[in-house]
């Protein structure tokens, strides 16, 4: 049963534990998705939930009771995301390639050779793999709207109000990502013209 966002601000308010409990357990798993998402490492993904959930509890003063919970902690994570790759590009981590098929296995040759992978099964990893390298490139105010409206499934006008920009500048993001994510994958070979 889920917990309504009233009985979560009061105690939150109230400074208590239990209500800091309930705000995690009712955000942890779409903080992380989006977290992975932008980030494509478990890692720093796990960085990230942890500082959004710091500046939550940090700024838990402002809310207003008589709004919605969820939009503002989620434009608290779109932001902390956009801003870790603002003041993370030179990082090492960033420049590294993360698979996403498993931590564990450190190529994809590896996970074909330990597992019985159809060859269909191999193109859609190798695929996959690719994709998500793509999207690491895109700049990172364009990289979020793409995430928000194809993985997360958002209207433009939610990802305007998360992003903090007009529905124009979003849309604009969106068919920016999709032709800058069009060309890489020509350029590396997965899509053909």
């Amino acid at each position: 049963m889920e917990v309504p966002d009233k009985k979560i601000i009061n105690l939150c308010k109230k400074n208590k534990r239990e209500g800091f409990e309930l705000l995690f357990k009712k955000y942890e798993k779409y903080i992380y998705s989006i977290c992975y998402s932008y980030t494509y490492s478990q890692q720093d993904a796990l960085d990230l939930v942890q500082e959004i959930f710091i500046r939550i509890y940090k700024g838990f003063a402002k809310v207003d009771e008589k709004k919605p919970l969820s939009p503002w902690v989620k434009k608290i994570a779109v932001n902390t995301c956009i801003n870790y790759k603002r003041d993370n590009r030179n990082r090492a981590s960033e420049l590294s390639i993360h698979s996403n098929i498993d931590d564990s296995k450190a190529t994809l040759e590896d996970t074909v050779c330990d597992s019985g992978l159809t060859e269909d099964e191999v193109m859609f990893l190798d695929t996959k793999k690719v994709l998500e390298e793509s999207i690491k490139e895109l700049p990172s105010e364009v990289k979020m709207a793409v995430i928000l409206r194809h993985i997360k499934g958002l209207s433009y006008n939610e990802i305007s109000e998360l992003m903090q920009c007009p529905v124009g500048t979003v849309k604009t993001y969106i068919y920016r990502g999709r032709k800058l994510l069009k060309d890489s994958l020509v350029k590396k070979g997965v899509w053909e013209v």
